[in-house]
């Protein structure tokens, strides 16, 4: 039996969840990690999720909890404050909240955004805004999920790094 998930199971996926069940029913596994979307899906929209001149730190956290709501157990106002760059794994849903809480905890409203569609896919996406405009935008744009969303300052080089281009396809192609 195989249970194939894309990037790293391990990381927001429930793969340390399945395999828990897995042990204690006594069944053999393996895991094999990928590269998780937090740091592979925005490498290939062209944004490094560290850069030294901008972060010695970044937090990846969930956009929802088990029951799909904003997660409660997430210090939002010690992530606003603590952490430079912020990746946000299937939040497009709560955004709006998400913002709202960041920006009530000091994060600057005009701090750069972006959220990047179905990463590495022939049908990749990159809305990039603002955090006080970012749900608007991506209401107007109709982007879809899954989407990881990165919030900070190393979202800017993006203008220069985004060497596939806003229509994921590899440069050359028709």
């Amino acid at each position: 039996m195989l249970r194939l998930k894309g990037g790293d199971p391990c990381v927001f996926g429930r793969g340390g969840e399945e395999a828990l069940a897995l042990a204690e029913a006594g069944i053999p596994f393996r895991i094999v990690p990928g590269i998780t979307a937090g740091i592979g899906g925005l490498a290939y929209a062209g944004i490094p999720v560290t850069h030294r001149d901008v972060n010695s730190a970044v937090t990846f956290v969930t956009g929802h909890s088990s029951d799909g709501a904003v997660p409660d157990g997430v210090d939002w106002e010690a992530i606003a404050r603590g952490s430079p760059v912020i990746v946000i794994y299937m939040g497009l849903r709560h955004l709006a909240a998400i913002a709202a809480r960041l920006i009530a905890a000091g994060r600057a409203p005009g701090e750069p955004v972006a959220i990047v569609s179905k990463a590495t896919t022939p049908d990749q996406r990159v809305l990039v805004s603002t955090l006080a405009e970012a749900t608007a935008a991506a209401a107007a744009s109709r982007i879809e999920g899954p989407t990881i969303i990165a919030i900070g300052e190393v979202v800017r080089m993006r203008a220069a790094l985004d060497w596939v281009g806003d229509m994921g396809k590899w440069p050359g192609a028709g």
